[in-house]
């Protein structure tokens, strides 16, 4: 551990001198949770913290390195992992990747959620696909539609290859991919197919597939998608409606409404989980968002808290 520390010193002390041209970005996700039921949490928590240097060594290719770092299953000590380790290639055919990057199966939708440092989009957050992963991608526009496909290792970035098979993952969008940045219309679909081993000599594919469509303008931006992930015994679903609208350029109201079944061929399995809150940017890179969540099981007592939310960039 303390070789790790020294060498992510060593390598802050000097990639300043090393690379003139590189771009430092730090991101931290910062909360304060009190839980209103019985014996609810009451804590603080750094949930993320993400350290990227990003180096454009010519107009066709550049070089990006993030560090996330986060708490572990232990829930109190901090680990860092290597989440992003890649070159992107700019060619006539296309954007090509290579190396640790981030996934293609929900960055559109969660660019239109556009609250990432409040809670995950909803594939991630639901465990339905990895944020990153080790692999080679193409990423290429046909007029209004962007497209990119993906083939990695399947187990994320926190997770070393096990097996021989590899994951494929399509993503395609009209319109702007970014609604969180740009005003627009947009629509699209992913799709990813990864085999593994279900006994000595047979193979089952976990197939999820995703449909969504956004929109942003006069103030309010606001998606829904239908998520769905079949290993060959169990189903599982996702509905994610969720909006934001603007009073001001600094002040804005928040909702999302996620209806997630586990196992469509059984009853009471459902869980329904609401966030409403405030956003609010104090300029600076600071951000801060008081949010109430109800998480309500079909068979269990719904649980209730209160979470403030910051977002510290520099």
């Amino acid at each position: 551990m303390k070789e790790r520390v020294m060498f992510l010193g060593l390598y802050l002390c000097f990639s300043t001198f090393l690379f003139a041209e590189t771009i430092t970005k730090s991101t931290v996700f910062y909360n304060y949770t009190r839980g209103l039921d019985e014996g609810g949490t009451n804590a603080f928590n750094i949930k993320r913290g993400y350290l990227s240097f990003i180096n454009n060594s010519s107009e066709e290719l550049t070089y990006k390195l993030t560090y996330d770092v986060g708490t572990n299953d232990g829930g109190s000590s901090y680990t860092a992992f290597l989440k992003v380790a890649m070159a992107k290639w700019k060619t006539s055919y296309g954007d090509i990747t290579i190396g640790m990057q981030g996934m293609n199966m929900y960055k559109t939708m969660e660019n239109t959620w556009g609250h990432r440092f409040i809670e995950k989009g909803a594939m991630g957050q639901y465990r339905f696909s990895p944020s990153a992963d080790v692999g080679i991608g193409i990423t290429r526009d046909f007029g209004p539609i962007t497209t990119s496909a993906l083939i990695t290792n399947g187990g994320g970035y926190k997770s070393a290859e096990t097996d021989e098979y590899k994951k494929l993952s399509l993503h395609a969008v009209y319109g702007p991919s970014q609604l969180n940045k740009k005003d627009g219309f947009n629509f699209g679909g992913s799709f990813s197919l990864e085999p593994y081993d279900i006994e000595e000599s047979k193979t089952e594919n976990i197939n999820v597939m995703g449909m969504f469509v956004g929109y942003s303008g006069f103030g309010f931006r606001g998606g829904l998608e239908l998520d769905s992930k079949n290993d060959g015994n169990l189903i599982d679903q996702i509905v994610s409606l969720y909006g934001t609208y603007g009073f001001s350029e600094n002040l804005s109201l928040l909702a999302r409404l996620d209806q997630v079944d586990r196992d469509t061929s059984k009853t009471g399995g459902g869980t329904q989980a609401v966030i409403i809150g405030l956003h609010y940017s104090l300029g600076r890179g600071m951000i801060i968002a008081p949010t109430f969540r109800m998480t309500t099981p079909e068979s269990e007592d719904s649980e209730s808290s209160i979470i403030v939310n910051f977002e510290f960039k520099f």
